[in-house]
């Protein structure tokens, strides 16, 4: 009798350890998916090494995006385009040659909605302590001189610029337009980088076009970049 309870209790014990073994391995499994999902949202993204033409989804998806991520609620109806803005309640990996993009930033793709084929990204860079750096890490690399470049300056005695009330700007501001050709890989830069000296503070505008898309001279006009540079 003794014999038989003494096996009935060791029987128990063995069942509650396999029980336990058993709830644990999904625990494991779900706790390996989630550092998946964290290491694939820490991968990095540095636009200059963007190859126009890649496919949207396959880019985003390397930074653990997806194109329902997209920070605009607007659609695009009568365009054969669509945009993307990266949104900024996620921690990304972000740069432009090298130089940190702060969470703080704008940055959009522009990409076919047929093919999902990205031709197009632009930046929007609010008071970046290495907007200069970033300008001079990209064209560097060019091993040529600017296609374009306009420097503009406002103060209160020479007022250029208006305000959005059609007033003239009294601020010392300085507006420096460049344009560069990256003519190996065929893509074309354009800066607008707007420095207010009275205020303390700088933007600087980005927009990298694919110069063999067919969207190229449509967008060089609808961003009016044809009025100082068309070529």
């Amino acid at each position: 009798m003794k014999k038989i309870i003494l096996s009935q209790i060791v029987l128990s014990f063995v069942l509650m350890n396999c029980q336990e073994k058993a709830l644990e391995k999904p625990n494991s499994t779900v706790n390996v998916t989630s550092n998946n999902i964290a290491k694939s949202n820490n991968s990095k993204l540095d636009f200059k090494e963007l190859k126009f033409g890649s496919n949207i989804e396959e880019v985003l998806k390397g930074i653990g995006l997806t194109v329902n991520d997209n920070a605009l609620d607007d659609y695009n109806v009568s365009g054969d385009y669509e945009e993307f803005q990266f949104p900024k309640n996620k921690k990304l990996n972000l740069s432009l040659a090298g130089n940190t993009i702060s969470d703080s930033d704008n940055v959009s793709f522009f990409y076919f909605k047929e093919n999902k084929k990205i031709w197009c990204y632009e930046m929007e860079l609010i008071n970046h302590k290495d907007s200069d750096k970033i300008i001079s890490s990209i064209t560097k690399s060019m091993g040529s001189k600017p296609a374009f470049v306009e420097k503009n300056v406002n103060t209160k005695e020479r007022p250029i610029f208006l305000d959005e009330n059609g007033d003239p700007k009294t601020d010392h501001i300085e507006e420096t337009k460049e344009v560069w050709e990256d003519s190996k890989n065929k893509v074309t830069y354009f800066f607008i980088n707007t420095v207010n000296h009275s205020k303390n503070d700088g933007k600087l505008k980005i927009y990298v076009l694919d110069k063999s898309s067919p969207k190229y001279k449509e967008w060089v006009s609808y961003r009016s970049f044809d009025m100082f540079y068309n070529k």
